[in-house]
């Protein structure tokens, strides 16, 4: 989302710089760039609630704090936001009612990538920003490392629920098998009619 922003620059990224950043990072399910190059003084975006001076609303803030220069937005999809109704019980503002930060994300969002293409410096108490420009060899280094931590990042959550999912059948397994032998033990240890069953349980769970 891009709205003109009174006493900032309003730019946007030359279509062989769109075109590359499409071609190395690919489209997600819903045909949108995996990847968007955007400027820090229009790129924008919607919230919900009650600002410095009290109104309440819909208010327009600046996605990257207007800062001068280049920035790389990775697309997130909306099961990294939790289920809706996790969203809005997190998000919902009873005063306005209205969720402060927008609608669930059907179709995922935008998220800053986790470095600038810029550098701060201080002079007298003046900050200046030294931007870095576009260049084609610039995405070519950061997109496929973007591209390696999504994918890292998919399969760590995948492997911590295949953990979660054993640990949970371990423990039903654990369950199961105190209850017969606590069956057991109501029959005064005499071996029951299952007794011959029971060195394929213990073989079984543990």
């Amino acid at each position: 989302m891009s709205w003109i922003i009174p006493d900032m620059e309003l730019r946007y990224p030359a279509p062989e710089y769109v075109a590359h950043i499409n071609a190395i990072g690919g489209m997600n399910r819903f045909g949108q760039p995996n990847f968007k190059i955007v400027w820090g003084q229009n790129e924008t975006i919607l919230v919900y609630g009650t600002d410095d001076n009290g109104k309440r609303g819909q208010h327009v803030i600046l996605k990257h704090g207007g800062i001068a220069a280049w920035f790389i937005d990775v697309w997130k999809p909306p099961e990294c936001y939790g289920s809706p109704e996790l969203w809005y019980a997190l998000t919902w503002d009873w005063d306005n009612d209205a969720p402060t930060i927008g609608d669930y994300p059907w179709q995922g969002l935008y998220e800053p990538a986790p470095f600038n293409l810029f550098v701060r410096s201080f002079s007298k108490d003046v900050m200046k920003i030294d931007a870095m420009p576009l260049t084609h060899w610039l995405l070519d280094l950061l997109v496929p490392n973007l591209l390696k931590e999504k994918e890292s990042t998919y399969h760590q959550r995948k492997a911590a629920i295949e953990k979660r999912m054993a640990a949970e059948r371990a423990k039903a397994n654990q369950l199961a098998f105190d209850a017969y032998l606590d069956a057991g033990l109501a029959f005064g240890n005499r071996a029951g009619t299952h007794e011959s069953n029971r060195e394929a349980w213990e073989q079984r769970i543990r």
